[in-house]
């Protein structure tokens, strides 16, 4: 990337990003739409089960997509449900829903989460190179100063946590650290209660992140994960 492209009057407008969490329900009013969807749930005996039952019945889901909404308003989501009842899942589960975003071609792929298993850091390296091979740019939240966290910390990912210190259009770049940029901790606020009162965290930085790439593959459709970390850094807020 020889320049800092210039995002203005930018909206996402046909970029693909998956949001790989609880569901999303389309009929918030913070979301409004969505392009398609799909859910991955585990049966007894350990196979995984595909099926059409996207909706978000703990509200995480639905809170990530409006963040994207909220910045990139004409992206194209794609809900993926990998929790169910409450923010969890398998390894298989979480391995066979981040396959099919890739294969179906999301340019974004929006994971707020992460496992601190060694054991399932080779499984997740395995697709975060097909994801790099193919386009697809995963952004993945952790707490900062983590190198046990998966697959934030992988090579090819673009970890990300939260930091109170950013503003909503603000991320920042640490370059010493394994988890290298923060963005804003919180979701769109909600009519009514406070935002004390509404979800925060880290995993809400994946999602600010994750717009700010929307926006920039609208300007730059064959963007590189090496080129968007270039931009990243060179956009990030001063300390």
């Amino acid at each position: 990337m020889t320049s800092t492209p210039n995002l203005k009057g930018t909206t996402g407008a046909g970029v693909r990003v998956a949001v790989m969490d609880s569901g999303i329900n389309a009929q918030h009013s913070h979301v409004g739409f969505l392009a398609g969807g799909i859910a991955f749930s585990a049966t007894e005996d350990g196979e995984v089960r595909e099926s059409s039952d996207y909706a978000d019945r703990l509200g995480h889901g639905t809170a990530l997509a409006g963040i994207l909404r909220a910045k990139a308003p004409q992206v194209e989501l794609y809900a993926v449900k990998i929790f169910t009842d409450r923010l969890a899942s398998s390894i298989t589960v979480l391995e066979t829903a981040l396959r099919w975003a890739v294969e179906q071609r999301m340019q974004v792929i929006n994971l707020s989460l992460g496992t601190t298993n060694v054991a399932h850091r080779s499984r997740l390296e395995e697709v975060v190179r097909l994801a790099n091979a193919t386009g697809s740019l995963l952004v993945a939240s952790s707490p900062p100063g983590r190198t046990d966290v998966f697959p934030a910390v992988l090579p090819g990912v673009l970890g990300v946590a939260g930091d109170d210190d950013c503003g909503w259009n603000e991320h920042r770049y640490l370059a010493e650290d394994p988890i290298p940029f923060r963005a804003h901790p919180c979701p769109r606020p909600l009519p009514g209660p406070a935002q004390a009162r509404n979800f925060r965290g880290h995993s809400f930085a994946s999602a600010h992140l994750s717009a700010l790439l929307a926006l920039l593959i609208e300007r730059r459709p064959d963007i590189t994960v090496g080129e968007a970390r270039a931009y990243l850094q060179l956009s990030a807020s001063k300390q």
